[in-house]
């Protein structure tokens, strides 16, 4: 039997969700809450397989639900249930080490499934979210070949986008500040932008961010 909690600040998502995992014989509704305050607070004291949960949410949002848990160390698998098919969103995701992310408009079977698979120690990301993110891959490699950029000026440009120093880009990956200068300097001639400004547009527009 999976024990399953729900964390959505809609008491009618959580109601229809609750509804269709009664359905399935392999499956226990062991709980809820309607903010990520409520949820840590409730976590305490259940413990479920798998955490069902929203990401806009009042109070705590479900991104710092996810970091508080890891923090703990909890066991619990999550299921990050969401709106957002945004590339940026499930890189973020995956950098968290969630199991899984299924979008709100998936049918119930896929729901079952994805549950299923969490539980199983598997990742499930649903077919439209990875669609999206490999997608976003290809324009970023695409990209990276126009502008024929190395993997360490790659790596530099998204240290910089996530607002890295010189000094801090030097030690991260162990090279001196002149030869980050030198690679910033090579950067922003190849993609013929004036300043880091228009660096971390280019990140951000070909999700190197």
């Amino acid at each position: 039997m999976i024990r399953v909690f729900i964390v959505d600040d809609h008491q009618v998502v959580i109601d229809g969700l609750s509804s269709i995992l009664s359905e399935d014989d392999n499956i226990q509704f062991c709980g809820s809450a309607q903010n990520g305050k409520e949820a840590l607070h409730q976590l305490q004291s259940v413990s479920p397989d798998v955490l069902l949960l929203d990401i806009n949410m009042p109070e705590m949002d479900g991104i710092s639900v996810i970091k508080e848990l890891r923090k703990r160390e909890d066991k619990t698998r999550i299921l990050v249930l969401t709106m957002h098919n945004n590339p940026q969103f499930t890189k973020q995701l995956i950098q968290l080490d969630v199991e899984g992310c299924v979008l709100k408009n998936a049918g119930k079977k896929e729901l079952i499934q994805a549950i299923s698979d969490v539980n199983d120690g598997e990742r499930y990301f649903g077919k439209d979210v990875t669609e999206t993110l490999f997608a976003d891959v290809k324009k970023t490699e695409k990209a990276v070949e126009k502008v024929q950029l190395t993997k360490r000026e790659v790596q530099i440009i998204r240290l910089i986008a996530s607002e890295y120093t010189t000094n801090e880009i030097a030690t991260d990956l162990a090279i001196s500040t002149h030869t980050v200068d030198t690679h910033r300097k090579n950067i922003v001639s190849k993609l013929a932008v004036k300043n880091t400004a228009g660096l971390v547009k280019f990140a951000i527009e070909n999700g190197l961010v």
